[in-house]
């Protein structure tokens, strides 16, 4: 009998993690499991491609009300805020319970969870015969909250993934110190196994940046950066792909910066679509104040595009090989930003050479060798 691997999931909308879940249930499918993604949320057709193989449990029938909240407390209006802050406490409610009681009903097999209130659950309600892994899709920033529950209340996890090395070593060391059994292995994000045919001469002259317009994003010293570039650059153009909380405000600092008619805001596109964008796209620009192990990146490379990257504490560093395939720029440095990204605006031949070593540097996380260590999870060979 097949052995059945249920991971969690929040939604299936878009977004790096739901990305890896879509991911993680079509490698496993053909491995030969059973695979059940139990959602909390339904908001829709998935962004990301889902093999038919695969189960998808919808176990609540409410709706996230975060930006109705924000909006309501915006407005300082008492009663919007009592009424968006009473059915914000509903739905927390029913997100636990409803994925207490499905965590009950599993008996046997394994279960991923992918978020750190979801580990929590597991360890908590998981049955004993049940392979438990956690997994963390961000740096945990020295989160004090997040940093306790790893610690207090991880006790019936098997394996912690994490994203990175760094990650992987302080995690388990607080683990260790803590007297915990649960073993840390990192696991890094991986591409689906379908190759891309990637034309590197002839590329469009517009460097592109793509995630959701989030402050933690950083689109705000991209915009600052680009101030500087693009007067040296009239030919060059910046087209931010994205959709968000931010997009109003990030528009008014480009009219503020008078670059607005050198920056493309092209909003949420289908993924798809943005493949489209970052293959004809001739740089790729990351200026995100915090990052896990970002897809948005290892898609950029398998896209051919050599990368500038502001090396924050984890995340680019573990991907981009910096002078072969892309720029680590020092934290919070705009002018060196400014000066990485024209270098290569300005240099056809280095785009090209560090084209070539992008494309090279995605095969390191292709499906194939990510997923043999999941495999290797599984059957607790780790």
């Amino acid at each position: 009998m097949k052995k059945h691997v249920y991971i969690t999931a929040l939604h299936l909308a878009h977004g790096g993690v739901e990305m890896a879940i879509s991911l993680m249930s079509n490698a496993f499918v053909k491995k030969g499991y059973d695979v059940t993604i139990l959602a909390l949320y339904n908001l829709g057709q998935p962004a990301y491609a889902i093999s038919p193989e695969v189960k998808i449990e919808y176990l609540t029938d409410v709706q996230p009300n975060r930006e109705a909240f924000a909006r309501a407390v915006k407005s300082k209006n008492p009663v919007k805020i009592l009424k968006e802050g009473l059915y914000a406490v509903r739905v927390l409610r029913l997100k636990k319970t409803a994925l207490v009681r499905r965590i009950k009903q599993i008996t046997d097999g394994i279960i991923v969870s992918t978020r750190n209130e979801h580990s929590v659950l597991v360890s908590r309600y998981g049955q004993k015969h049940v392979l438990k892994i956690a997994q963390l899709h961000h740096d945990h920033c020295f989160d004090k909250r997040l940093l306790a529950d790893v610690k207090k209340r991880y006790d019936n996890i098997t394996y912690f993934t994490l994203l990175t090395d760094v990650l992987t070593q302080e995690m388990q060391q607080l683990l260790s110190d803590a007297g915990k059994h649960t073993r840390c292995v990192t696991m890094e994000n991986f591409l689906d196994a379908d190759a891309r045919s990637v034309e590197l001469a002839n590329k469009e002259k517009y460097v592109v940046a793509v995630g959701r317009l989030h402050p933690v994003k950083g689109f705000d010293r991209l915009l600052r950066v680009w101030k500087d570039t693009a007067a040296a650059h009239p030919d060059w153009t910046l087209r931010i792909v994205g959709g968000g909380e931010e997009e109003q405000a990030l528009a008014a600092l480009a009219n503020e910066l008078g670059v607005q008619d050198r920056v493309e805001f092209t909003g949420a596109l289908a993924h798809d679509e943005v493949l489209v964008q970052m293959t004809n796209a001739s740089v790729y620009a990351m200026t995100s104040y915090s990052e896990g192990f970002p897809f948005v990146l290892i898609e950029a490379m398998s896209c051919g595009l050599p990368v500038v990257a502001f090396d924050v504490r984890v995340g680019p560093r573990a991907i981009i090989r910096d002078g072969v395939d892309g720029v680590l720029v020092k934290d919070h440095d705009e002018a060196a930003f400014c000066k990485a990204l024209s270098t290569l605006m300005d240099n056809e031949e280095q785009r090209v050479q560090y084209s070539q070593k992008a494309l090279e540097r995605a095969e390191d996380f292709s499906e194939e060798k990510i997923v043999s260590k999941w495999m290797a999870l599984f059957e607790q060979q780790v």
